[in-house]
């Protein structure tokens, strides 16, 4: 089974080849800020670390009161959330409705944090589920948050004898709780399960409704974002969705905009099957709005092809010597103490800082391809 840290390196890979989002995964690996606070049940740690983005932080619930909400475009609540202080409430309620944010929030805490601070739209319906891994099917595939998911999970890669090869699973810990809809007219429903409704007469998993007038967002899902025991297609599938979330963010809050394709054939297909034809990607991308105040950090122009994949590892005595000099800076490595990486295809080194300044762009400085750890 693949490792978290594997899967978000190939949700990060297919989304620049395959899924023209190029330009929107170098905004957020720029811009993007997402914000996590760790619960009983929800490590996001365990997930958030692996996202590409500018900054990542998991923090422990009492800590909120320490933190401007509004420096993040993304707050991450982990069940059961109810660590959080009361008296936080009011400022997480702000960071919505004054600033516009986006709170994700999972299983009891749509018990402990959206029924209180966002009354009216889901509850709970009272009943708690048994361990389980469930089906899921997606209600809306054309959705931002889920964008290439549907696309994605049909591939040969991921495909099981006990499983349609629309659906995935979803991992539902011991009395997770069912999410009941109360305001059908404004709660989007994303993703459902017919197996929890028909065990314990609830169907969504994940829905979404918008709070103020500023364009916040309130996101829920039942069970966790690590989902221990969904199986690999599942926990790849969340990860497209976590990322997703935050690409959307990023994209509105920077004026990206991406024209929907309805299909495209992955390499993970059979190579029988023919290549999708895709547009020029200046058809691909909406212009930014040129009143925002954000600076976009790529334009697509005509003739540029998107570039193929290098994993950074770090130097030894087999791959690297201390004569070369670090292709950012032009500096040598002799009394340089941090750590130094190399672009596994062309062999480029970096040091530990160049490094990280380099990635932000995406590729490597010499060979251009996409950099992955």
């Amino acid at each position: 089974m693949s490792s978290w840290k594997d899967l978000y390196s190939e949700v990060k890979k297919r989304k620049m080849e395959a899924l023209n989002k190029r330009d929107v995964v170098i905004a957020v690996e720029k811009h993007g800020k997402i914000l996590a606070i760790e619960g009983k049940f929800e490590k996001p740690k365990k997930v958030v670390e692996f996202m590409y983005a500018s900054e990542k932080k998991v923090i422990k619930p009492n800590d909120i009161l320490k933190f401007d909400l509004n420096n993040y475009d993304v707050l991450l609540i982990g069940c059961p959330g109810n660590d959080i202080p009361s008296v936080a409430y009011s400022k997480i309620r702000d960071y919505v409705i004054k600033n516009g944010g986006w709170i994700i929030t999972t299983d009891w805490a749509i018990r402990t944090i959206i029924e209180p601070i966002f009354p009216g739209y889901i509850r709970w319906n009272e009943i708690r589920t048994e361990e389980a891994v469930v089906p899921c099917q997606i209600l809306e595939p054309t959705h931002p948050f889920l964008e290439g998911v549907l696309g994605e999970i049909t591939q040969n890669k991921w495909q099981t004898h006990d499983m349609k090869s629309t659906e995935f699973s979803w991992w539902l810990e011991i009395k997770s709780f069912p999410i009941q809809i109360i305001n059908p007219d404004a709660v989007h429903i994303l993703i459902v399960s017919q197996e929890i409704k028909k065990r314990w007469g609830e169907a969504p998993v994940m829905v979404y409704f918008d709070f103020g007038k500023k364009g916040g967002k309130i996101i829920h899902m039942i069970s966790h974002t690590h989902l221990q025991k969904g199986g690999s297609k599942g926990k790849y599938a969340s990860a497209i969705i976590l990322t997703n979330i935050l690409d959307e963010k990023i994209s509105q809050k920077m004026g990206l905009g991406k024209k929907p394709e309805q299909r495209y054939i992955s390499d993970w297909e059979s190579s029988s099957q023919q290549q999708t034809p895709q547009k020029p990607l200046e058809e691909q991308w909406i212009m930014p709005n040129q009143n925002t105040e954000y600076v976009t950090p790529l334009t697509v122009g005509k003739g540029i092809e998107l570039s193929g994949t290098s994993q950074i590892i770090e130097a030894n005595d087999s791959n690297f010597s201390f004569s070369s000099k670090c292709v950012y800076c032009n500096n040598d490595f002799v009394d340089f103490s941090g750590k130094i990486y190399i672009c596994k295809e062309c062999g480029t080194p970096y040091h530990e800082n160049c490094l990280n300044i380099q990635i932000q762009e995406g590729s490597c400085k010499k060979c251009s391809r996409i950099l992955l750890w």
